[in-house]
């Protein structure tokens, strides 16, 4: 096991704990935990030579859920570790243009990002304020050349 400790570009403080080891899918203990708590299970049993190798990784208990429907961004902790986030999480989005945080309370809030105004050509179109450029602040908060897997895991659906 391996233990280690660095700062995200945004100055959040990270304590890991990795384990690696051999591939064996029937020593699984992940993928058990996952029946009962929230995380995720990434795997991969295909190999081929200097490409791809087998690999599972995933973690249980995240600290943080992050849910937008249209312009609206909820984020709201998941256990003691997200609720010591979510107070950077919403200073990085307050400081983003057109973005209003509202329902601010202990482990949770929810921003709202506005529509753009004025007239724009199409090909402008995907640089408009919208969720992504919620989620793209929060990564920039959370990023770090020390982590390879520290990010946001999930779906989106449109």
């Amino acid at each position: 096991m391996e233990h280690n400790s660095f700062s995200t570009k945004g100055g959040i403080r990270i304590e890991r704990e990795t384990w690696t080891g051999p591939y064996r899918r029937e020593h699984d203990q992940l993928s058990g935990a996952l029946d009962t708590r929230r995380g995720v299970l990434l795997s991969s049993s295909f190999e081929f030579p200097g490409r791809y190798t087998r690999l599972d990784m995933g973690f249980v208990d995240p600290p943080l859920v992050l849910s937008a429907r249209g312009r609206t961004l909820s984020v709201e902790a998941l256990n003691e570790r997200g609720e010591v986030l979510v107070p950077a999480c919403a200073d990085a989005l307050a400081a983003l243009a057109g973005t209003t945080i509202r329902d601010r309370a202990a482990g949770r809030f929810v921003a709202d990002i506005a529509e753009p105004t004025g007239h724009f050509p199409e090909e402008q179109r995907s640089r408009q304020s919208s969720v992504f450029s919620a989620l793209r602040v929060l990564i920039d908060l959370f990023a770090s050349p020390e982590d390879e897997h520290l990010g946001f895991y999930g779906a989106f659906g449109y």
